[in-house]
């Protein structure tokens, strides 16, 4: 259980300088630009917390009715989780300088946790 945590924070540990720096951009960027930009810093955020929530496996498995049992929840989790780390990295383009790359990183590396996750808890 340490080492997820430590997978989960080092994300979080790229995505807080970026924020940092976003702040201190001169010029500062133009506002659909900021808009979009916050969104890609939120969308790390949620990413973040529904990566944690999957390597915690919440949700039970359930009768598939087939005889078998199903992890769809567990599996939905995933690919929100996967969903919001591509929107990050898509999102940080949007930025300017240092900002742009480390969210950019940031969004890669939850996509890297996210499937470890995904391996892990096999899905």
């Amino acid at each position: 259980m340490p080492l997820e945590i430590l997978l989960w924070l080092f994300p979080l540990a790229l995505m807080y300088p970026a924020w940092r720096f976003h702040q201190k951009s001169n010029p500062p960027l133009s506002k659909i630009r900021l808009i979009l930009f916050r969104c890609g810093l939120l969308m790390s955020v949620v990413c973040s917390l529904t990566v944690l929530s999957s390597w915690f496996n919440p949700f039970p498995l359930l009768p598939d009715g087939q005889g078998g049992y199903s992890n769809i929840r567990n599996s939905r989790l995933f690919d929100t989780g996967l969903c919001t780390a591509f929107l990050t990295v898509g999102l940080a383009a949007f930025g300017r300088g240092q900002s742009r790359l480390l969210l950019a990183a940031s969004g890669l590396v939850l996509t890297l946790v996210a499937f470890a996750a995904f391996l892990s808890n096999g899905v």
